[in-house]
């Protein structure tokens, strides 16, 4: 057990660095739009590679399969470092997002099955997760004033602890290429096209806030700092996630999830120090985390079957894909028409206009269910 811990850990030390990524391409001197074009790879492979994985680790079993992708990742991790030019960097970014990109899904399914088998709840392991996001976070954003080079040192590391662990992943991966008979009901597909801009807006403001920090001419150590405060937000809702669902209703949860992000987002300009930067970005604790687990919430009480497992596919799309590509995208494209601080506050007041015209479409097209 103690095991699966410590691999969920690193995989969400992964996902701490790879925030990061997008400071250390502004450093190297990419205009916001190469960031964008960046920093997009990552959704960009969740769409076309998730079956993939699991047809390969189906094949090759998922330790194996994690082990030889882990090694992968840090030769062309260190490829990107060392190539020049944004053409070299984004070539290689392709290759690095592939195999970085088979960690999270394989891994979570992991422990999904094995949080079945036995009974204990997925949250208690994901807590793992975001202590470990929160620790590497914290820490790189602190090693990277001595150089960038050692956010490399640290990210291959973490590769090189997660491949020698994957031997305990055990489970079996439950995956098929084949799709899912069920079919989507139109609600949901409505209420996705929601959660595609919630996230999209909420991912753009992760690429871009090493802006921020540059044109602002904080130190470069606050945006290690402030995404490490931002997963340690988390955990309060994911000790209580049961409780507050019950006592809101899923609906009022998901709605308030996304009036924070877009909340968020328009008081970044008007922030007037780092600490008023950092105090805001806090607010992250009742954004993403709350908008994954009212879907959730959600299509398990309104769905069942084929059905469910159709919607469910649906939903990772928009969540790990289709929304953080369009923030990532468009973001760039925005900000390099308009500058970083007058798109957070467009998407900002966007975000804010779309949920309150949905408040109406979500509250009546959901009955009040609370199964678990």
């Amino acid at each position: 057990m103690h095991f699966l811990c410590i691999i969920e850990a690193l995989v969400y030390s992964v996902l701490a660095c790879s925030s990061l990524m997008s400071q250390y391409f502004a450093v190297v001197g990419f205009s916001p739009f190469e960031i964008g074009l960046l920093m997009a790879l990552p959704p960009l492979t969740s769409i076309y590679a998730n079956y993939i994985y699991f047809d390969l680790a189906k094949r090759l079993s998922a330790k194996r399969l994690i082990k030889v992708f882990s090694f992968c990742a840090i030769v062309s991790l260190w490829a990107i470092f060392l190539f020049e030019g944004f053409l070299a960097k984004f070539i290689f970014m392709v290759v690095f997002t592939f195999f970085q990109g088979s960690l999270l899904p394989i891994v979570e399914s992991s422990m999904i099955s094995f949080s079945q088998r036995l009974l204990v709840p997925y949250s208690k392991i994901r807590i793992w997760g975001t202590i470990g996001y929160t620790i590497t976070a914290f820490l790189s954003g602190r090693i990277v004033k001595l150089g960038f080079i050692w956010l490399f040192f640290v990210y291959s590391g973490i590769f090189f602890l997660i491949a020698m662990l994957s031997e305990h992943l055990r489970e079996k991966i439950e995956g098929s290429r084949r799709r899912s008979e069920g079919s989507v009901p139109m609600n949901f597909i409505i209420l996705f096209g929601i959660v595609t801009i919630c996230v999209g807006f909420n991912l753009f403001n992760s690429v871009f806030l090493p802006i921020v920090v540059r044109e602002r001419a904080y130190d470069l150590s606050i945006v290690g700092t402030t995404f490490s405060l931002m997963a340690l937000s988390e955990l309060p809702f994911l000790f209580f996630a049961e409780r507050i669902r019950k006592k809101l209703t899923t609906k009022v949860l998901f709605i308030t999830g996304a009036v924070v992000i877009g909340l968020r987002l328009v008081f970044v300009p008007f922030t007037q120090s780092a600490t008023g930067l950092v105090l805001v970005q806090m607010l992250h604790g009742w954004t993403f985390i709350v908008i994954y687990y009212s879907c959730i919430g959600l299509m398990r009480e309104n769905l069942k079957d084929q059905q469910l497992l159709s919607t469910q596919a649906l939903f990772w799309i928009a969540l790990q894909g289709i929304g953080p590509l369009i923030g990532s995208t468009v973001g760039g494209v925005v900000v390099e028409k308009t500058g970083v601080f007058n798109t957070y506050l467009l998407f900002g007041l966007i975000c804010l206009g779309m949920v309150i015209a949905s408040v109406r479409f979500v509250m009546s097209r959901f009955p009040n269910l609370q199964k678990s």
